[in-house]
């Protein structure tokens, strides 16, 4: 089976770690040939930092202080078809990546842990905006797939 080309999709948890999380999670990504961009959705103040000492494959999206607002604006700079959708509350692993890849071959939503999900862009936009047309008040793209979608999450163990 060929290697999924993808989007990694980083959202800032505003904590006093992620930063940090950040620096080393970024390697994971730009190193991974098949990683086609990483958008980093993030305040204001990181996007001058890390505009300063700018990343490869990066694109950076300037958070709202309305989640739904964010996470369709960071949806919207995504350009492969699947995305792997990372906070950094906890630090993304090599073997969990890489199984969520695997299966996100097989399947359109998948589910690692809280902070690593992967997902057909597609669905997730379709989803969102299903949400928007019923008003609904989501804070996370699993939330708007587990409501929205037809298609439910595989977990992984």
């Amino acid at each position: 089976m060929d290697s999924l080309t993808y989007s990694a999709l980083i959202f800032e948890p505003v904590q006093e770690h992620s930063y940090s999380r950040l620096e080393e999670a970024l390697p994971l990504f730009e190193k991974d040939p098949n990683c086609a961009q990483i958008v980093i959705c993030c305040q204001e103040d990181w996007l001058l930092k890390l505009s300063l000492h700018p990343h490869q494959k990066t694109m950076l999206v300037q958070m709202s202080k309305h989640p739904y607002v964010s996470m369709v604006n960071g949806l919207k700079a995504v350009c492969e078809d699947s995305v792997l959708v990372l906070d950094l509350n906890r630090m993304c692993k090599l073997e969990d990546k890489q199984r969520v890849l695997k299966k996100l071959q097989e399947y359109p939503a998948i589910y690692c842990h809280a902070s690593l999900q992967g997902f057909d862009t597609r669905l997730l936009m379709f989803c969102l905006q299903y949400a928007i047309e019923q008003n609904a008040q989501i804070e996370n793209y699993t939330q708007a797939v587990c409501h929205f979608g037809d298609t439910p999450l595989v977990f992984l163990e």
